[in-house]
């Protein structure tokens, strides 16, 4: 099977493998029942990783284009998924037609060019990425999580198996109390909800909170998957920008005395994309803000424990004498997000009702992986994790923000967080995404466009720069291709005077 992957092209490989699948489909080249070669050995032939052809291949198959069975080849058949000898027939359902629009909308973004899989390799062979913002494989603690696997599983029979409780097993839920006390907040078992990682978190909150035609405030930039997340759930996003020490509460305040706000959203520690973390002052007014007007604020700690340098700023939750403030908390962000253990903390009241809506969404989260992450924390092995992430990274962060300073041009600026995993590095001009990757895949390095970060998804002079996936010698060299591109478009190196 002969395909032609094009490196130069701004579409991701595997994209280029299923087109070009589909094109030998479409004129006969291959046929009905036609066996394709396997995976290993198409990545071979194309000189790719053999997970680029495997996810070309599971998206072929989701089209309806392939079949495959276990033991068995995977075989051409017609689109739609019908088998030798039976009509293919149009079908009948308008898709487009019948969903919701803000369903629509969310499946052109999710097949839009920004959108990219979880599986999809992070970095290969010829593209360094400092894109991916999800922890580094190489430092999961292996042998600990296997151990305290196996442990879980023998010594509670057959209670893993089982249903847990709708509001998350409570043993977890007081661990989780106690750690954030250790915070400084003021929370009990009975504060606390298990979702599955902080993404159903915002989304049941939206869903209790957020009223189709409601508005809910966001900083801007803010977390990429948010704003389609409150599309969605037709909740109106209203940016607020974000300035040098946090979102810009003036503006805020205008906003909170003009509209109605279902909540107010905020990432006061390394902001995701900006990297910028609040200082007391502002929290406290932020609170205040919503306090006085009644206005929930739910903060998003999904990187609460990621502190490198500096003293450790609490939670707006731990100034929270009204229980103004829902708190969102993951795991995903420093062990590993395949786990899919997050939680929400904030009043009874507010608990009793998300409990009830995550009930009829998904009966329980999922009752092993909270087993374990009980044992793991209780034994005191994600504390032991954590000093070697702030290890690693401390040293990465300060190589990342040195290595910069050396390479990148004198008319390009970035944030300088004191910790977490992301940098706002911002240009003289504005770009599409589409512009960005066209500019920085010639040199064999990724980032991710700005675009992404702000509602309406318009160019921007911005992307975000991302060290959790990557060591030093992939910063080094990272950084070093991203100097090379942008100095070719915006001018030489050296910073004088910095």
């Amino acid at each position: 099977m002969l395909l032609n992957l094009d490196r130069n092209r701004p579409e991701p490989l595997y994209r280029q493998i299923i087109d070009g699948v589909r094109a030998l489909i479409d004129d006969g080249t291959l046929e009905l029942g036609r066996p394709l070669p396997s995976s290993r050995r198409l990545a071979a032939q194309l000189g790719v990783d053999r997970t680029t052809v495997t996810e070309a291949y599971a998206e072929l198959q989701a089209m309806g284009c392939l079949r495959s069975r276990p033991g068995s080849y995977t075989i051409v058949q017609r689109r739609g998924g019908t088998e030798a000898g039976v009509p293919d027939v149009p079908c009948p359902v308008k898709w487009k037609e019948m969903v919701r629009p803000e369903a629509e909308e969310a499946y052109r973004a999710f097949r839009g060019p920004s959108a990219e899989p979880p599986s999809r390799p992070k970095s290969r062979g010829d593209i360094i990425s400092l894109a991916q913002l999800d922890p580094d494989p190489r430092l999961f603690p292996l042998a600990q999580i296997h151990r305290v696997f196996t442990r879980s599983l023998w010594s509670h029979a057959h209670e893993p198996f089982e249903y847990g409780s709708y509001q998350g097993y409570e043993p977890l839920r007081d661990h989780l109390a106690r750690r954030m006390r250790l915070h400084g907040v003021g929370v009990s078992a009975d504060d606390i909800l298990v979702t599955n990682g902080a993404q159903q978190a915002l989304d049941l909150l939206i869903r209790l909170l957020g009223r189709p035609g409601t508005k809910v405030v966001v900083e801007s930039p803010t977390y990429s998957l948010m704003i389609p997340l409150l599309g969605i759930n037709g909740v109106t996003a209203v940016p607020i920008r974000m300035k040098g020490d946090g979102m810009d509460l003036d503006r805020l305040e205008v906003t909170l005395e003009k509209e109605k706000i279902a909540f107010v959203y905020t990432m006061p520690n390394f902001q995701n994309p900006t990297g910028i973390t609040t200082d007391h002052e502002h929290r406290t007014r932020l609170l205040s803000l919503c306090r006085s007007r009644g206005v929930p604020i739910v903060e998003d700690g999904f990187e609460e424990d990621m502190k490198y340098f500096g003293k450790v700023d609490l939670p707006i939750k731990s100034m929270d004498g009204g229980n103004v403030v829902i708190y969102v908390g993951t795991f995903s962000k420093a062990l590993f997000p395949g786990l899919r253990v997050g939680w929400i903390a904030a009043a009874p009241d507010c608990v009793q009702r998300l409990t009830a809506v995550k009930r009829f969404a998904d009966l329980t989260s999922n009752h092993l992986a909270q087993v374990f992450m009980y044992h793991f924390c209780e034994e005191g092995h994600y504390d032991n994790h954590l000093r070697r992430l702030h290890r690693a990274y401390r040293k990465r962060l300060a190589l990342t923000l040195r290595t910069m300073e050396e390479h990148l041009p004198s008319s390009v600026t970035w944030t300088e967080p004191p910790g977490g995993y992301t940098l706002w590095v911002r240009m003289p001009r504005r770009m599409t995404g589409a512009e960005l990757e066209a500019l920085l895949r010639p040199h064999g390095v990724a980032v991710s466009a700005g675009q992404n970060f702000f509602c309406g998804g318009a160019a921007s002079e911005y992307f975000r720069l991302c060290i959790a996936r990557t060591d030093e010698e992939e910063i080094r060299e990272g950084v070093r291709r991203l100097g090379k591109a942008l100095k070719a478009e915006f001018g030489p190196a050296g910073r004088p005077g910095r």
